[in-house]
Parts: C-alpha cells; sequence; structure tokens
C-alpha cells in the first residue's frame, strides 16, 4: 500500500524547498498519540511501523509523508550517486583513458593503450597516474562526501573479497550501471583478478593468509567454526566461496570441509577417518575422484596398512592385524608360537580376518618348505632346494656351461613386470632358494643395466622372479612379441635375443651346408 502511494506521490526530485499541497499529519499525529508518548518523527514512524491496523484516514496521511521526495525537504537540489560520480570523474584530463586502465576487468596493457592514442607506453602510465591521484585528492572534499560515504559502504558490503557474480556486486551494478558501479569499485580501492574482485593488489594472499592461520593444521572443519573466526573485514559467503576455489579443501556437505591437499594417499586417509571403516582401494578412488587404484595399492604406507586379501585398507592407528600375504602371515604365526603354530588356527584366523580360502592356505603350508603333523607346522630343517634335470625342456637352453630360459616379451615386461624363471634352472646355475639379489645385466659382454633375482621359498608358482628388466629391453630396442633368453646366475644376468644364441647360430650354418649340398633352398 505504502510502495502504491510513493509512486503515485513521487515528483520531481529537481522540485524541492516546499511541502506537498495538503499536507497534513494532524490525524496521524492523534493516533500516533494513543500509542506512544513520543511525539517526534521518529515516535510516529515506529506506531506505523509496528503492524498495527491503521485506520484508513490515517494511511493516506502516511503514505503521503513516505512518498514525499528528499529533495523537497531541503532548500537546495540533492544530486543522485551517479551524477556525482560521472561529476568526479569528468575532472580528469583524460577520463575515458583512465576508465579504460582502471575500470576494465581485463585491463589492457599500457602498450595496447598507447597504440590507439599514438604514444609511448610510459606516456600512458604517466597520464593514467596524474589522473587518479587527482580523483582521489577530489574525493575528500565536501562536494563529493556523498560518493566518499558510498565508497565506505561499498567496503564495507564487499569487505576483503567478493566474487564478480555475488548479490552486493549485482545490486550495485543494477543501482548505477556498469560504469560508474566500476568507478565507485575502483574508488574503493578494489582491483579484479578472475571471477573475483580483492581490496588491493594484495588482498588474494592476504585473505589466503588469514584462512590458513584460521584453519592452522585441522583436516576437518565446519562452516560455523570457519565463519565464527573470520575478521569482520571478510564477507563470509565470499569466504565460503573463496575456501571452495582454492582446491585445498572439499565442501561435502552439512557444513563441512575436508583437506583436499596433498598426495592420493593422503586423501585416502581422510576419506578413511570419514568413513570410520576400512576400505578397498577402488572405492577410495571413486571417492577421492581421481588417481589410480594400483598407485594407491603401491604407495599407501606408512599411515595405511593392508587388512585382508581383498586388499582393503585401514588407519594403522585403528589396531587392526596387517596382512602381507598368506606366506608372511604363515612366517609370523610360526615364530610367534616358538617354531611350531597350529594350522586349524592359522585357517580360522586367516579365513574370517583376512577374507582368504582355506585352500588357498592349505595350498601354501603344502609347497611351502613346511613340515606338517597332525594340526601342527613347522619350518623344514633343511630349506636347501636340489633340482631336477632340465634336459629336454621346451625352453631350457645350454649357453655354455650354464643354462638359460626362452621366454615371449609381453607389454606387462615392458612395463617392469617380472619374468617367471623356472626355478630348476635357476638352481642349476647357483641361485638358491630364499636369494634376492641385485646383479648386473648384460648383453655381449656389456653392462647395459641391472636384473633383480628374488628367489621366494613360498612362491605358490614355483618361479624365480627376474625383475628390473624393462629399460633393459627398451635399451636394446626388444619390442613386445619377440623372443629372448635370459641366462640369471648369482653373479649376473645376461640378456640374448633368441637369434644370438649358439644353437639359432649352427642352425644357421647347418641350413647353408644343406642348400649347397643340395643344391636347392
Amino acid at each position: 500500500m505504502a510502495i502504491d502511494a510513493m509512486q503515485r506521490q513521487t515528483v520531481s526530485k529537481r522540485e524541492h524547498g516546499s511541502a506537498p499541497p495538503n499536507f497534513n499529519l494532524r490525524i496521524a499525529i492523534e493516533w500516533a498519540s494513543a500509542h506512544t508518548d513520543d511525539q517526534t518523527l521518529a515516535g510516529l514512524l515506529r506506531v506505523y511501523d509496528r503492524g498495527v491496523e491503521i485506520p484508513a484516514n490515517v494511511a493516506d496521511e502516511m503514505e503521503t509523508l513516505l512518498a514525499t521526495p528528499l529533495s523537497r525537504l531541503t532548500d537546495h537540489e540533492v544530486p543522485q550517486l551517479g551524477e556525482l560520480i560521472e561529476e568526479l570523474l569528468s575532472q580528469a584530463k583524460d577520463p575515458e583513458l583512465l576508465a579504460s586502465r582502471e575500470f576494465s576487468q581485463v585491463r589492457p596493457t599500457l602498450a595496447e593503450l598507447g597504440r590507439d592514442q599514438g604514444v609511448s607506453r610510459e606516456r600512458v602510465r604517466q597520464k593514467v597516474a596524474k589522473d587518479a591521484k587527482h580523483l582521489r585528492k577530489l574525493l575528500v572534499c565536501e562536494r563529493f562526501q556523498t560518493v566518499r560515504w558510498a565508497v565506505g559502504r561499498l567496503q564495507a558490503e564487499f569487505g576483503v573479497a567478493i566474487p564478480t557474480d555475488s548479490e552486493p556486486v549485482k545490486r550495485w551494478e543494477t543501482r548505477l550501471g556498469d560504469r560508474q558501479s566500476k568507478a565507485l569499485r575502483w574508488l574503493a580501492g578494489y582491483v579484479y583478478d578472475g571471477n573475483w574482485i580483492y581490496r588491493g593488489k594484495g588482498g588474494r594472499s592476504h585473505l589466503a593468509r588469514m584462512l590458513g592461520n584460521l584453519v592452522g593444521d585441522e583436516w576437518l572443519i565446519s562452516t560455523e567454526d570457519l565463519l565464527g573466526g573470520l575478521d569482520p573485514s571478510v564477507n563470509p559467503s565470499a569466504a565460503i566461496g573463496f575456501f571452495s576455489e582454492s582446491g585445498r579443501w572439499r565442501d561435502i556437505g552439512d557444513g563441512w570441509f575436508v583437506r583436499w591437499d596433498g598426495p592420493i594417499q593422503a586423501k585416502a586417509e581422510r576419506v578413511l577417518r570419514l568413513t570410520c571403516r576400512p576400505m578397498a582401494p577402488d572405492d577410495l578412488i571413486e571417492a577421492i575422484g581421481h588417481g589410480s587404484a594400483t598407485s594407491l595399492k603401491n604407495q599407501y604406507k606408512p599411515s595405511l596398512v593392508r587388512v585382508d586379501k581383498q586388499f582393503r585398507l585401514a588407519l594403522r592407528e585403528w589396531g587392526y592385524e596387517e596382512y602381507e600375504g598368506i606366506t608372511t602371515e604363515i612366517e609370523q604365526r610360526i615364530d610367534r608360537g616358538g617354531g611350531i603354530a597350529s594350522v586349524s588356527a592359522m585357517i580360522e584366523e586367516f579365513v574370517s580376518d583376512f577374507g582368504v580360502k582355506e585352500g588357498s592356505v592349505r595350498a601354501y603350508l603344502e609347497v611351502g618348505p613346511y613340515l606338517i603333523s597332525g594340526d601342527e607346522v613347522r619350518r623344514l630343517a633343511n630349506r636347501g632346494y636340489t633340482p631336477s634335470s632340465v634336459s629336454g625342456r621346451q625352453h631350457a637352453i645350454p649357453i655354455r656351461e650354464k643354462w638359460g630360459q626362452r621366454f615371449t616379451v609381453s607389454d606387462t615386461n615392458l612395463k617392469g613386470y617380472s619374468f617367471g624363471l623356472d626355478r630348476d634352472i635357476a638352481a642349476h646355475n647357483g641361485l638358491q632358494p630364499d636369494d634376492s639379489l641385485v646383479v648386473p645385466a648384460t648383453h655381449s659382454g656389456s653392462i647395459v643395466g641391472e636384473a633383480s633375482l628374488i628367489w621366494r621359498l613360498t612362491n605358490i608358482s614355483g618361479t624365480v622372479d627376474v625383475g628390473r628388466l624393462s629399460s633393459v629391453l627398451k635399451e636394446l630396442g626388444i619390442d613386445a612379441g619377440e623372443e629372448i633368453v635370459i641366462v640369471a646366475t648369482p653373479e649376473s644376468c645376461a640378456v640374448l635375443r633368441d637369434s644370438e644364441t649358439p644353437q639359432q647360430g649352427r642352425s644357421a650354418i647347418s641350413a647353408d651346408i644343406r642348400r649347397s649340398l643340395l643344391g636347392r633352398d
């Protein structure tokens, strides 16, 4: 009702210095006296705004009062804020140059402006600096005190930083228009940085430092705690937006932020703290939103432990038994029992705690270096290995006084996966169970890298791991699908192309002789 009346009664701001026709508050004042003894205009307005039932004739008088332009209550013209801003800008020697350089969200360079004006970049800098200094000095004059007060109001609303699409920014743009609102922003000392507006060139770092000091080493913080500790100069919604866009924190909903910097392992740890339960690497990566489950499996220590066969991870501080593979777990139980362990107890524990199958446990016990008697298992007293003959095996090749093994190189080998060397071949070449060696990798008598030779006693596949050869294969130009021969000894690991073996050389000579004798291919 009051707004409609204001729209009907509004007169030009140019008309000032006299009350509107039939301006009479007698009825309204008498009505207000029934509600308050305060006979001031403030007392009248408080009663009117209280929400009590208002007689129609009182409402008419109040609407006339509220619709009266302020210019009618003074003896001089009251200019609009936008007009004063334009008047202030007109005091610059080159207002358009100043606006082009200082008001734009994407500032043109001094060189670009210099080309447009046909002057040097230094001359542009001097002109802009001189006009800026002049306008800021004028801002303290009484003539522009309304602009100065508006600057203070804008600073109170914007704070240290604010997004360009925020409600306060849009409100000033709607009121003043694009040019004048940006001029007021500049007069208030704000600068653009991407989609943000900061108080001064150091505003961004100042805000980041302020928030950093507030959160400290916390890994989880609530919006309530964050806003409660803010300096009054920081706009609350801007702080939340800056926090979310920093990349260091992640909004997880319900008013909480979790620290989101650091490596993938640190993020996995925070996800576990939030869920309070062990999780598989695939599930952790899904929750994190990026990264590789394989990478997490290979680099999850020291704060995390693997708790079962499915490779679920938990925080070490939770006290879970760490699962290190069936072989290691068997060895640990035998050690804990002073050299003897219960088969049934291990099976019960491994199946329930680690999720392995009973058949897998029994298979590792049977092929490993153990002696089983009833329910008791002990280590074999002699862990040596007596190899069987390898002569006649298709993959075995005699190389001088040693044995080599033929392999077809796969993509996984080129990515770093080991070759599985026949343990009988390994033993004939002098390798022993429990060996874990790093030896020179050679080709044609020259060292081309290094190789690891690991004979795990309880490797259920019955092979010796030959690793670290991916770089050697690449150095030699060997691709997937090619055949090579590996001769591994305690002193070295020779890598030969299949065509470089003595047998292949003899086969080529025999073929030449045969063609010569028979006179045909």
